[in-house]
């Protein structure tokens, strides 16, 4: 999720459950909800600092717990009269640092959850990365009670309840119930790509990705024995799937330059990390290219801040150079 949005959500939930407390509280929930958020900064250090700390310290549960005590520890700081006790302090900062990775979860790019343990990413594959549904009801339930007040005072009214309560939690329960729709419709999306076959091949592998405007379209990609296949998974009233509509890209052939590519540090990481990786194998002046790209991103049409793996060899299949590089940098498809 972006971070607008999880500065929204966070505001939301300070307005619909924590409207009463001081504004030092608003800060540090604000401040919970968007810290994690720090590690796009990694960017600009490259793709390999990128891939190393993009949703993975900060969107891990060990790194949770330590933004829960920085931030409550600032929140304090910020509570010159201290009015709250420090027990009081965790619960709504942990509940908008908890939004945050519960969101980022939901999504297809995955995090890395159990870390330092285990530096395998989950994914639910709910959402897209920016979701302008979940923004405009944020916005709307911030603004429009807005709108209300200026309305009810122009006119004498007066309103006792919080500022802002109503339509936080209005706004809540809506992204609630419309995540419940994203999984049912995911959920649908993936048995609708299961039971077919693909080119004569039985599927191994599954997955269905979401678009961002459509609720009713889902990107699949489909691993059989021998092919990558992609398509487009429409869902929902009179919606059928055709499985003959798909795009199927081969797997690369068994070789040794195959296998020394694999066998690289930086393969091994990319493979455990990302879901679907392909490898495209090509031949150069001196020796050999092999790059691995995620056929999820694939599937995404999408290559701004994703990775690949590209790995160089000699003629003697001995690894000149292994990288990972911005996928929009690589040639071979």
């Amino acid at each position: 999720m972006d971070i607008t949005a999880h500065a929204l959500a966070s505001y939301a939930l300070t307005r619909g459950f924590f409207p009463r407390r001081r504004w030092p509280i608003a800060v540090g929930m604000l401040v919970a909800g968007t810290l994690a958020d720090l590690d796009l900064l990694s960017a600009a250090f490259g793709p390999s600092a990128y891939f190393a700390a993009h949703r993975t310290y900060t969107h891990s549960i060990a790194g949770t717990l330590l933004i829960l005590l920085v931030v409550s520890l600032f929140t304090r700081f910020l509570d010159k009269k201290q009015t709250e006790s420090f027990g009081g302090l965790l619960l709504p900062i942990a509940v908008a640092a908890g939004s945050h990775v519960v969101l980022d979860l939901l999504q297809s790019e995955g995090i890395a959850l159990l870390w330092p343990f285990r530096s395998a990413r989950f994914a639910l594959d709910w959402l897209p990365n920016i979701d302008p549904w979940i923004l405009a009801i944020l916005l709307s339930g911030i603004l429009f009670p807005e709108l209300l007040r200026l309305v009810s005072s122009e006119i004498g009214a007066k309103d006792k309840t919080p500022r802002g309560r109503n339509g936080a939690i209005v706004a809540l329960v809506l992204i609630a119930v419309y995540l419940g729709g994203r999984a049912l419709l995911h959920s649908s999306a993936v048995t609708s790509l299961d039971p077919h076959s693909y080119h004569g091949e039985s599927a191994r592998r599954v997955g269905a990705f979401p678009d961002a405007l459509s609720l009713l379209s889902w990107h699949g990609v489909v691993e059989t024995e021998s092919l990558f296949c992609l398509a487009e998974v429409p869902v929902g009233p009179g919606r059928t799937f055709d499985p003959e509509n798909v795009d199927c890209l081969h797997k690369p052939e068994p070789s040794r330059e195959l296998e020394a590519a694999q066998k690289t540090t930086v393969a091994k990481e990319y493979i455990t990390a990302v879901p679907f990786p392909r490898a495209i194998v090509a031949t150069t002046q001196n020796g050999y290219e092999v790059v691995i790209r995620s056929m999820r991103d694939i599937a995404e049409d999408e290559v701004r801040h994703r990775v690949a793996a590209r790995i160089l060899l000699d003629p003697n299949f001995s690894v000149a150079s292994q990288e990972l590089v911005w996928a929009g940098d690589v040639h071979l498809r």
